[in-house]
């Protein structure tokens, strides 16, 4: 499994907050624009914190630039039809033990990304918004998602699919991984 994370010596919130600095925007900046809290952002460059990959791509977005700018290896898009089990790029966000596994888009205009999230349990992800439509199907386990202040809860099976401008969190409420299959149009990682 490859980890999204710096190159050596160098923490994921080290980068993020050279970026910061470098192209001159405050943490209260960033943190309107990705639209997450400026106590989230000031966690995340101190390393207290791990965004999920989508407030990861909204942090990026604010600092005018993409995900893979702060990721040691970014899944290699190759634009298969067909993917297959145990072949598939696994990834996960510096020091977490949440990880993805990324479905290939199919062809190099495709508006969906999908991937396969391997919750553990007890994980809560922040609150966030972004850009687009998700559409989640529980694949196993137990989520608890709170979508613009209503609660849902999922098992195996079910699904939920909503505006990701709405402000939304899942949260792992079984006592085992949960395995999500989430299909966005946010595009995580350029071509």
């Amino acid at each position: 499994m490859s980890e999204i994370s710096a190159s050596a010596g160098e923490s994921l919130g080290d980068r993020l907050r050279a970026r910061r600095k470098a192209i001159g925007k405050t943490m209260q900046q960033v943190a309107d624009e990705a639209g997450l809290t400026i106590g989230f952002i000031s966690q995340i460059e101190r390393s207290i914190s791990t965004p999920s990959l989508a407030s990861l791509y909204n942090v990026a977005k604010a600092l005018d630039a993409s995900v893979d700018m702060f990721v040691s290896q970014a899944p290699a898009r190759t634009h298969p039809v067909a993917t297959h089990a145990g072949k598939r790029p696994t990834f996960k966000v510096d020091g977490t033990s949440r990880y993805y596994e990324f479905l290939e888009r199919g062809f190099a205009d495709a508006k969906l990304n999908a991937c396969l999230s391997h919750v553990p349990p007890g994980h809560a992800s922040e609150v966030m918004r972004h850009e687009g439509e998700e559409f989640v199907y529980l694949v196993s386990g137990a989520m608890l998602y709170e979508i613009d202040g209503e609660t849902y809860e999922l098992t195996a099976g079910d699904t939920l699919h909503f505006d990701s401008r709405k402000p939304h969190r899942g949260t792992n409420i079984g006592t085992g991984t949960a395995v999500e299959l989430w299909v966005g149009t946010m595009r995580l990682f350029p071509e």
